[in-house]
Formats: C-alpha cells, structure tokens, sequence
C-alpha cells in the first residue's frame, strides 16, 4: 500500500472513531494536557490545511522550497486565543526541508499517532 492509500484511509478511520459519540464523550479528556476526540479532530483538519497541505503545493510548485516547522499545539491553543493574542509579535525558527516523499511519511506518521490516541479515547470511554 502507498502513501496515498494510507492518507485516503484517515477520515474514515478518524469517522469511524467518533461515529455515534455523544457530545459529552467526544469532549472527554483523560487529562488537562492530552486532546479530546474533538480536539484530535480538530488539529488533525488543522494541521492538514495548514501545514501538509501548504507544503505540498509549494514542494509541487517551487524549484527549491523550505517552510517552518508546524506547532501543532500552538494550533489548538489558537481555538481559545483573545483577540488580543491575535495581536501578539513572535518568531518562527527551525526550518525543515523535506523531499515530497518524506513529508507524505511524515503525515501518515502523524495520523497514526493522533489514530492511537483516540482509540486509547475510545476504549477508555467503552470501559468507563
């Protein structure tokens, strides 16, 4: 199975996850510092359209292209940031470079780690 295959997997997998979920089991966290069903949802379409998504059209279109790095985290606190923190100044260091193929591994591997956690989510909501 290709890379493609594997990423075309995802929504289906991550549906198939929260499917039939009541509001207040798809709120759940098992802890203040890990994400919900909903928030895994959540970053998971975030980091999608803002990063791999992003990246690949740029890796497709640009001779020699380089990007930072993606906070993940950062972009789930953006839900609950004031409009203030919208007017915050920062910057972004690190930058990667990657090869179309290692970028496309790299997500799958991400997907997997945010699939794992809410299947551990969903089990522990099964057993409770």
């Amino acid at each position: 199975m290709d890379v493609i295959d594997l990423l075309e997997q995802t929504p289906n997998r991550v549906r198939a996850l929260v499917e039939g979920r009541s509001e207040e089991d798809l709120s759940f966290k098992p802890s203040p510092n890990e994400f919900s069903l909903r928030e895994n949802v959540l970053h998971l379409r975030d980091i999608d359209v803002e990063g791999y998504e992003v990246r690949i059209l740029r890796i497709l279109s640009e001779r020699s292209a380089s990007f930072p790095d993606i906070d993940g985290a950062l972009l789930a606190r953006l839900r609950a940031a004031s409009p203030s923190d919208f007017q915050r100044i920062g910057e972004l260091e690190g930058v990667r470079h990657f090869t179309l193929q290692g970028l496309l591994e790299h997500w799958i591997r991400h997907d997997r780690e945010h699939l794992a956690e809410m299947t551990h989510l969903r089990n522990l909501l099964a057993s409770a």
